[in-house]
């Protein structure tokens, strides 16, 4: 101060806090690049996971596309013979479609008579398909906080929609898989016998044709055996989105 040079000492002091100032902003802009680096390397890698757990997804679902398909064009078919007199060898007027990687019967469904679809059909009604759909991933996504650092709305939605679809329809839904088992139970209590006992009588169609409620119970696993076969290939449709819109990522 006494030669005056406090000005130039104020300069050389700002300066230094500019310094100070830029160095910590410089270091916090490196942080974040890296934390941001480490966040999407976690990102691709549970979103690459992702790809897997609906992959193995979309094997059940496939399952139960076709197992639902068949039960219920089969039950279809069964209930319509059943209506009609067996010594007739019937004729079934509407064609029933057939679900291209159907391994419950080879060729098109049979438009008369045919009593090896009709035993394939008995084995397949008392049966319940499995779908296992694993969340553990988008758990994770979503506990660590990386599924909001994903910067892609469309991504994220079709997660969403997905997870939701399955959530409402297969992993709640145990009143579709009740059917089977309460028809196994219908045919044990009201009758004494089980479906696999029915698939050994000599005439298990005439069974069905002799008691009604047999046929309304038939009837009642057809429409939403439909149902299930539907939801299960939208399910695997909007998995394919999402492995799309993973892969465009």
């Amino acid at each position: 101060m006494e030669k005056n040079k406090t000005g130039k000492y104020l300069k050389y002091g700002l300066g230094e806090i500019i310094l100070v100032v830029m160095g910590i902003l410089i270091a916090l802009q490196i942080n974040n690049w890296n934390e941001e680096k480490k966040s999407n390397k976690q990102i691709q890698s549970l979103l690459n996971n992702l790809v897997k757990s609906i992959e193995e997804d979309k094997a059940y679902l496939t399952q139960t596309e076709i197992l639902q398909e068949f039960r219920s064009n089969s039950l279809s078919y069964v209930l319509k013979i059943a209506k009609h007199d067996l010594e007739q060898n019937s004729i079934i007027n509407t064609p029933i479609p057939k679900h291209k990687n159907n391994n419950f019967w080879e060729g098109p469904y049979p438009d008369t008579l045919n009593m090896d679809l009709i035993n394939r059909t008995i084995i397949c009604s008392g049966v319940h398909d499995k779908v296992i759909i694993n969340k553990n991933i988008l758990d994770e996504l979503k506990s660590t906080g990386l599924f909001s650092n994903i910067k892609n709305d469309s991504l994220k939605k079709s997660i969403n929609k997905y997870y939701s679809f399955v959530n409402s329809n297969f992993l709640i839904d145990d009143w579709n898989k009740d059917l089977a088992i309460s028809y196994r139970t219908f045919l044990r209590d009201n009758y004494g016998v089980l479906t696999m006992e029915l698939y050994f009588k000599d005439n298990p169609l005439k069974f069905i044709q002799q008691n009604e409620p047999v046929q309304v119970r038939i009837y009642e696993m057809i429409g939403p055996a439909r149902f299930r076969s539907n939801n299960a290939s939208i399910a695997i449709d909007l998995g394919k989105d999402v492995i799309h819109e993973i892969e465009k990522y």
